[in-house]
């Protein structure tokens, strides 16, 4: 099995990495709904997968000299790990922002410390304190206002895009939490190679027919520099860069990076797609941000 060896880094460069990977994660909503516009969400979800499952999958085995092939009993934890953190998660994910947009979409991920917080108090794995639950609570409300965002405009589709996007959130909450165990094992760069192909294996049969159906030959080039992005940024650099940080920076520190996303995806998707954000979505983002500060303390998992 191969270790990761971690090196020694100055607190710039890891501060670098981790600016950039909320960069790229929130730019992921702008341009996802944007292609949504030449395919359906699953067809995104497949396109994604099909090219970042093979190419993250290559670049940990050139970081690590070989990915070993798991025992059958690790074999189905991961892959129920890639249920959690990828397949599920990014059908839900694409689904919620196919309805609902890209802000709303980067607003929902305020939600994952939370709620990673609270299934880790609930399966046991992390002590109570009382502002760690105030911290829950509050982000929840927040999470309550962000389901309700748009539904005075009578809109059902927007009411069940936000309530993917939070049950997203708490998929990869429950993700987080349990992968720290295969974390440990495999360490963390095997682990997040066999999560996203296993992901990608797994979400095929939901996804395949549609991206068949794409109309490649007609896509704009600015359809084709989306899903380059798409590919290579948002799925294989950041997770590679997270998973350098995380071995250089404790997972605070890593928590508190989530809140850069919002605002950069509301400016981005302000300038490139001219979506503004709503009133009730700001609310609910300032609401979820005070919750995770008042949940986010040291020995809390790392958001995505």
């Amino acid at each position: 099995m191969a270790i990761e060896k971690v090196k020694a880094s100055s607190p710039r460069q890891v501060h670098a990495a981790l600016i950039t990977v909320q960069v790229l994660f929130a730019l992921w909503p702008v341009a996802g709904a944007s292609l949504l516009r030449y395919m359906s969400p699953a067809a995104l979800v497949g396109v994604r997968l099909a090219l970042g499952a093979p190419i993250l999958a290559l670049a940990a085995r050139a970081a690590l000299g070989r990915l070993s092939f798991p025992s059958p009993r690790e074999f189905l934890r991961l892959a129920g790990l890639a249920a959690l953190g990828i397949s599920l998660n990014q059908l839900l994910f694409v689904g919620g922002l196919a309805r609902s947009g890209p802000v709303n979409a980067s607003v929902a991920v305020l939600l994952i410390p939370p709620f990673t917080v609270g299934a880790a108090l609930l399966l046991g794995r992390e002590r109570p304190s009382a502002r760690r639950l105030l911290g829950v609570g509050v982000a929840l409300v927040g999470g309550a206002v962000l389901v309700g965002a748009e539904r005075f405009d009578g809109s059902q589709a927007r009411l069940l895009g936000n309530l993917m996007l939070v049950a997203n959130t708490a998929c990869y909450a429950l993700y987080l939490v349990l992968a720290r165990g295969a974390i440990a094992r495999l360490g963390s760069l095997q682990t997040v190679a066999w999560v996203m192909v296993l992901g990608a294996l797994e979400a095929l049969p939901l996804t395949a027919v549609d991206t068949l159906h794409i109309p490649w030959s007609t896509l704009p080039l600015s359809a084709w520099g989306s899903i380059a992005f798409v590919a290579l940024g948002p799925t294989v650099l950041t997770y590679l860069l997270n998973a350098w940080a995380l071995a250089r920076a404790d997972s605070s520190t890593v928590a508190t990076y989530v809140y850069a996303q919002p605002p950069i995806a509301a400016l981005a998707a302000f300038l490139l797609l001219d979506i503004t954000p709503t009133v009730r979505a700001l609310i609910a983002s300032g609401i979820i941000a005070l919750g995770v500060a008042l949940a986010n303390q040291r020995s809390q998992p790392s958001t995505r």
